[in-house]
């Protein structure tokens, strides 16, 4: 079954010296429960299709020229922005590469899970709230300092700790996709492995389907069944991640691995 079709998909960004084609009419579909890692280098074009499948391109600057995302019958490039606010967070969540950026500086950490609820839940009782972030805290593994965290603001808390906590916010609505755009990065070795195994855990104990965004090839390898290698706004090979780099076709994947 197809969770997710992207067809066509082409994104633009106008900057002062002319327009920069980021997306060039890429098409895949992802299946559910299978994870899909995006990968290439910086400026690919492989986080630019993660914020038009989620609906924050016009926030980002970027322009959709042409193409459909397809979920649930839906085009949710057509879609009203009420619309796409139901479904973002909710039915389709993403977690961010920079925490510290995603978390709000001057609101303790546990009103930000209670918020990312609300506002999809907003006539849940005050125990239904605290009911659902003590469930979702126990799924990030949070439970052992539960008190301290959900009381801190996030500078008090360490890298692996925020990203947790952005964990808690994308799967507190029980979404059915998952995006995750460069989940470790500027953790230490350790910690990816934790949040990347956290992941892991999570996508089969809740049946999600997921999108991986990464430049780590290493982690495409190990947390991906299916690849799709972007160049230059493009999907220069697409196929199961253990063929792709058993037999991979084009000369940029095999540079990628080699790298």
């Amino acid at each position: 079954m197809i969770m997710l079709s992207v067809k066509k998909l082409s994104v633009e960004y106008k900057v002062s010296y002319g327009v920069i084609k980021a997306v060039k009419n890429i098409s895949f579909n992802v299946k559910k429960g299978e994870t899909l890692a995006v990968v290439g280098r910086s400026g690919s074009g492989k986080s630019t299709v993660a914020s038009a499948i989620i609906g924050l391109t016009d926030i980002d600057g970027g322009i959709i020229k042409s193409g459909s995302v397809i979920y649930d019958k839906k085009d949710l490039l057509k879609l009203p922005f009420e619309e796409k606010r139901k479904i973002r967070g909710n039915k389709i969540s993403m977690i961010f590469q920079d925490p510290q950026s995603y978390l709000n500086p001057v609101m303790k950490v546990g009103r930000q899970i209670e918020e990312a609820f609300t506002a999809h839940n907003p006539k849940a009782s005050r125990e239904e709230i605290k009911a659902k972030v003590v469930e979702v805290l126990k799924k990030v593994n949070l439970t052992d300092d539960a008190k301290r965290i959900l009381d801190s603001y996030p500078h008090r808390l360490s890298g692996g700790q925020k990203q947790r906590i952005l964990i808690a916010m994308a799967i507190i609505n029980n979404p059915e996709i998952l995006i995750a755009d460069e989940p470790t990065t500027g953790l230490d070795a350790a910690v990816q492995k934790q949040v990347l195994d956290l992941l892991k855990e999570l996508k089969e104990k809740l049946g999600l389907t997921m999108i991986i965004i990464t430049h780590n090839m290493k982690v495409a390898q190990k947390y991906s069944d299916t690849l799709a290698v972007m160049h230059d706004g493009e999907i220069v090979e697409m196929g199961a991640t253990a063929k792709v780099f058993k037999n991979p076709k084009c000369e940029y994947t095999k540079l990628l691995i080699n790298d």
